[in-house]
């Protein structure tokens, strides 16, 4: 009979209207969407000894309200979800922390309504005029960095909606090209560092039943232009509909290659020993005037996010694109190929006015769960 009640609540999620746009004040938190992340990362330099440092963090709000593990709907009184997790490395070490409160009435929450001031435990996003503010922390190490806009935000599709039929949509804003600058500290010691980043924020709903993964590669090139790659990844490389990729000019202006064109390849695997997944760890990307192959910096990128795994890092780009070499540095981001079993039993209903898509196929079989708890050097600290 309890179940009966809670399954009935009214809840406020909703789906993403159709010609729905990013607006002007979509930076803050979104109660009617059933899922929304802010991802950073920053490519950054030791001021005074040149040593590269990389960071990527991410923060998850996921509102349960029509969430249910196997039969039992998520009780809408732990809504919503919190998830945040950081990557920090150098060229000899990584640290790795991730945060899961559930519920999370103390632990996460917004500062404000109508703008990014998004806290975690002692981490922290907001957004001061057009800047982004970040601070997080992973065992020893702490950034605290400030990201300027060095041109004007991309919105992906039509003006930021992309559509993922035959049951999802979102809305998605991206600053491809920030200035960095702040402090990274490992214990007493600090260091003044500069860089380049980059901003995401996506907020509604990203599900299909035929989704076998998720990889994103990006690559700020020469001539102040960027590449993204957006690629929902379905039988074998082929990109669902949804997928996409595109260049942004040096004036902000976008360029959409027609996914069809486009021809993303994985390469090289590592495997986790925490999680048994197999991830990709180089790629190749082919398109009209575009030859591209992406390294990762270093393979060890895994990081836990309840109740699945991702893999998030520094990747070097060289080939040639409008046949002008090419050899940057920039990032890769990847969910899949290999979720973990009791994955399946976690489902998200959609929300009112989505399409009902089709239930999603057993999850495959990858292998069992090891508890873990920082990345060190090329290896992965496990516990007991």
């Amino acid at each position: 009979m309890i179940l009966a009640l809670v399954a009935c609540a009214v809840h406020d999620l909703r789906a993403i209207p159709v010609g729905a746009t990013v607006g002007p004040h979509d930076d803050g938190p979104h109660d009617s969407a059933q899922t929304e992340w802010w991802h950073v990362h920053a490519e950054l330099t030791d001021v005074e000894t040149g040593e590269p440092l990389h960071l990527f963090a991410g923060f998850v709000v996921q509102r349960t309200d029509l969430d249910r593990v196997g039969f039992v709907p998520v009780p809408l009184g732990i809504n919503p979800f919190h998830a945040a997790y950081v990557r920090l490395a150098s060229e000899e070490e990584a640290w790795v922390a991730d945060r899961e409160n559930f519920p999370d009435f103390f632990a996460a929450g917004f500062l404000a309504e109508d703008e990014l001031d998004l806290y975690h435990g002692d981490w922290r996003i907001r957004r001061e005029g057009e800047s982004v503010v970040l601070r997080v922390n992973a065992g020893p190490v702490k950034a605290d960095l400030r990201l300027d806009p060095t041109r004007a935000a991309t919105l992906p599709g039509e003006g930021g909606l992309v559509e993922m039929p035959p049951g999802s949509r979102h809305l998605w804003k991206q600053e491809e090209a920030m200035a960095v600058s702040g402090r990274w500290k490992k214990g007493r010691e600090t260091r003044w560092v500069e860089g380049e980043g980059f901003v995401k924020h996506q907020w509604g709903r990203m599900y299909d039943p035929d989704l076998d993964g998720f990889e994103w590669l990006s690559a700020n090139l020469p001539g102040g232009r960027s590449l993204s790659v957006g690629w929902l990844v379905g039988d074998g490389m082929t990109g669902l509909p949804g997928s996409r990729a595109w260049i942004s000019e040096a004036d902000g202006t976008r360029t959409e290659l027609d996914p069809a064109t486009v021809k993303l390849s994985r390469q090289d695997t590592w495997e986790s020993r925490r999680s048994g997944a197999s991830w990709p760890v180089a790629w190749t990307l082919q398109a009209e005037d575009i030859d591209l192959r992406f390294d990762a910096v270093r393979d060890d990128a895994e990081l836990w996010v309840f109740p699945v795994a991702i893999w998030a890092g520094p990747a070097r780009v060289t080939g040639t694109v409008d046949g002008q070499p090419v050899d940057v540095l920039g990032f890769a981001e990847q969910v899949g190929p290999d979720r973990p079993e009791f994955r399946a039993l976690f489902h998200s209903d959609p929300p009112p006015g989505t399409a009902v898509a089709a239930a999603p196929p057993p999850a495959p079989d990858a292998g069992p769960l090891v508890p873990w708890t920082l990345v060190v050097g090329a290896e992965t600290e496990q516990t007991p």
